[in-house]
């Protein structure tokens, strides 16, 4: 089985760092809806990217739901203070 790393890479660091950038631009924002739209808009160019580097479909899903889970987490860091 060949799995493609650098694209891997490519899609994993670009993910963090929107999820950071998205819970650092709603960080005084309290309505969840609001980041959680603007991860769901990451959806269409993550997915044209992701399907253009011919990365497989559960890792697609597994990337972007890490992302998630980043985003939410660093948003209650922001949160918290």
């Amino acid at each position: 089985m060949n799995i493609p790393a650098l694209p891997l890479t490519i899609m994993f660091i670009l993910t963090v760092v929107v999820a950071y950038f998205i819970a650092w631009a709603y960080r005084e924002e309290y309505d969840p809806m609001k980041y959680v739209r603007a991860y769901a808009i990451y959806v269409l160019p993550y997915l044209i990217l992701s399907l253009f580097l011919h990365i497989k479909v559960i890792l697609i899903i597994g990337i972007y739901l890490f992302g998630i889970i980043v985003l939410v987490f660093r948003n209650q860091h922001y949160f918290d203070k």
